[in-house]
């Protein structure tokens, strides 16, 4: 098994354990979906010292509904195109939902192809995010910034993290849901007060559009004077 290598010698268990710890503090103060997403794709990138990270949500027709990246300028994505599909190791990843880890993506046959824009890259690993059996997303990172490729210990390191990340994610989405469902629920209450203070005025205006035409044979200038409350009404 292949040690994770810093500066001082082989990360300990301690210094592993205290990464992960940061960088789920760090995506647990999110609270838009969004930026959770941004936040985990970096950190994961951050975590095995990766040049590219990229993280993806799955859809409902086995693709992904948003695929958020990391070590690549927005001008470098326009030119690579669209969200990629169900083609390579990607596909692999949505159908399979396990960990991938290989020495050169290009070499391994289950790569097809990427767009004439897009990176070169070699060693690569794709860790599963899970709430039980369901995918919440997918992280990707590829290109290990020091020689060797990825290790054993990237994956494990990068599996914790993926189940912390679930569940920032998870407290994440439940967040919007409730913004949401209060948002509703103010609209609707604005409906109901709306609704009542309309049919108070409706009350109002017939009660004196009554009394008026009461009024019109016996005192006219009283019909006058309720028709134009009528008005202002």
């Amino acid at each position: 098994m292949r040690e994770e290598q810093t500066g001082d010698g082989p990360a300990s268990q301690d210094d592993v354990l205290q990464r992960v710890s940061q960088v789920v503090l760090a995506v647990a103060r999110q609270v838009s979906t969004r930026d959770v997403l941004q936040m985990i794709v970096r950190s994961a990138r951050s975590l095995v010292n990766a040049r590219y990270a990229a993280l993806g949500v799955p859809d409902d027709q086995g693709s992904f509904a948003e695929f958020v990246v990391d070590g690549i300028s927005e001008r470098e994505q326009k030119a690579i195109g669209p969200v990629p599909r169900q083609h390579g190791l990607l596909g692999v990843l949505l159908r399979e939902g396990q960990p991938i880890r290989v020495d050169d993506i290009r070499a391994d046959p289950r790569f097809e192809w990427w767009p004439s824009a897009h990176p070169d890259m070699s060693d690569f690993i794709g860790i599963p995010i899970k709430d039980g059996r369901d995918v919440l997303g997918i992280i990707f990172a590829a290109c290990k910034c020091v020689p060797g490729g990825f290790t054993e210990r990237d994956e494990q390191l990068l599996g914790l993290f993926a189940s912390h990340a679930a569940i920032a994610l998870t407290n994440a989405r439940l967040y919007e849901r409730g913004r949401e469902l209060s948002v509703l629920e103010e609209r609707a209450r604005l409906a109901r007060e709306l609704h009542d203070a309309v049919s108070q005025k409706l009350f109002s205006i017939r009660v004196k559009a009554r009394a008026a035409e009461v009024l019109v044979p016996r005192d006219p200038q009283r019909a006058v004077a309720e028709m134009e409350s009528v008005a202002e009404l």
